[in-house]
C-alpha cells in the first residue's frame, strides 16, 4: 500500500496539484488527499507538500523524500520488467487428440516463428485430467472441446463453436441424408473414442435419456483408427467436423441437436505469469476466436 502512496505523491509533484494528479491516476480527488495524508503519517506527521496559490510545492521534508520515492518506483518498474521478461524455456500444453492433430499445429507454427527457442510440450489427455493438472501447475495451458468452461481459478477463451459429424463409408445409404439426428442412431452400430471424451459422453447420455437402442461396438483412442474402422464398414462414427476435412475415405453427415453447444477452448490459470511468451500464445488463440465470430 505504501508504494501506492509514493506513486500518488510523485504524481502530485509532477502535475502540480491534486486535481490534475487525480485525473492522471484516475482516482477521486479525495483519494489523492487521503494517500498524501497517510504518507505524511508514515513519516511522523511531517508535511510533505504545501500550497502556493493553486499549486502544491514540496516542503524541505518533501524534497528529501521525493528523490527516494522516484528511486523506489523505478526499482519496482524494473523488477516488473525483469520478472515479465524472464526466460521461458518450456511451455506445457495439455490437449485432446483431435485438437493436437488438426488444430494446434497451425497455432504452434506461428508461435515458433516468434519464439523458436522455446520448447513446446504437448501432453494428450482427457479434459478432467487436463483441468486438474492446470490447477496443480503441472500444465501451463489446456486445449479442450466442451461447453463453455467457468471457474474461479482458470481463465477460459472460447475459440470456436464446434460442429460434429456422423461419419459413414462413402458408399453408405446415409450419405444422401442432409443431417443426422439422435433418432437416426436407432439400432446402429457405433464406433466412438475412449471414455473421458466430452462429446462422446454427450452423445451416449443423450441416446440413453431418449431411450434410443444402439450397439457400441468399438472404443478407439485414435481418430485415424476410427476413420479406418468406419471405412471398413465396422460401424458409424461421431467426430468433430474439422477432423474429417479433406478425407475421402469416409463421408460426414452434419449432426443436428439443439442441445449441442460445444466450443474449442484455451484454458490457463488466472494467476499465471502474463509475460511476453505466454501472452503471445494467448494472443494467437484470441485472434482465432475473433476470426470465428
Amino acid at each position: 500500500m505504501e508504494l501506492l502512496y509514493f506513486k500518488t505523491f510523485v504524481q502530485v509533484v509532477k502535475s502540480g496539484n491534486y486535481t490534475k494528479a487525480a485525473y492522471v491516476l484516475d482516482y477521486a480527488q479525495s483519494s489523492i488527499t487521503t494517500h498524501i495524508q497517510k504518507l505524511e503519517t508514515l513519516y511522523g506527521g511531517k508535511r510533505l507538500l504545501e500550497r502556493h496559490g493553486r499549486a502544491m510545492k514540496l516542503t524541505p521534508s518533501g524534497e528529501l523524500l521525493y528523490g527516494y520515492a522516484e528511486k523506489m518506483l523505478a526499482l519496482y518498474e524494473e523488477s516488473q520488467q525483469i520478472l515479465n521478461n524472464q526466460e521461458v524455456k518450456t511451455i506445457r500444453i495439455g490437449t485432446i487428440e483431435s485438437l493436437a492433430i488438426y488444430e494446434l499445429p497451425h497455432v504452434l507454427a506461428e508461435f515458433k516463428k516468434k519464439y523458436p527457442e522455446v520448447m513446446v510440450q504437448i501432453i494428450p489427455d482427457t479434459e478432467a485430467v487436463i483441468i486438474d493438472k492446470i490447477n496443480n501447475k503441472e500444465l501451463d495451458f489446456g486445449l479442450i472441446i466442451d461447453k463453455p468452461f467457468i471457474s474461479e481459478r482458470i481463465q477460459s477463451i472460447s475459440i470456436k463453436k464446434q460442429k460434429m459429424k456422423v461419419i459413414v463409408p462413402p458408399d453408405h445409404t446415409y450419405t444422401k441424408k442432409t443431417f443426422f439426428t439422435l433418432a437416426d442412431f436407432k439400432d446402429e452400430t457405433i464406433i466412438l473414442t475412449e471414455e473421458g471424451c466430452t462429446y462422446r459422453a454427450y452423445l451416449l447420455n443423450q441416446l440413453e435419456r431418449n431411450y434410443i437402442d444402439f450397439t457400441l461396438s468399438m472404443e478407439l483412442s485414435s481418430i485415424e483408427t476410427i476413420k479406418k474402422a468406419v471405412h471398413n464398414k465396422w460401424g458409424i462414427g461421431f467426430l468433430p467436423e474439422f477432423s474429417i476435412e479433406g478425407h475421402d475415405q469416409v463421408a460426414g453427415i452434419p449432426f443436428q441437436d439443439e442441445g449441442f453447444h460445444f466450443y474449442s477452448q484455451l484454458l490457463y490459470r488466472k494467476s499465471s505469469s502474463q509475460g511476453p511468451v505466454f501472452q503471445y500464445l494467448i494472443n494467437i488463440f484470441s485472434r482465432k476466436a475473433n476470426q470465428s465470430v
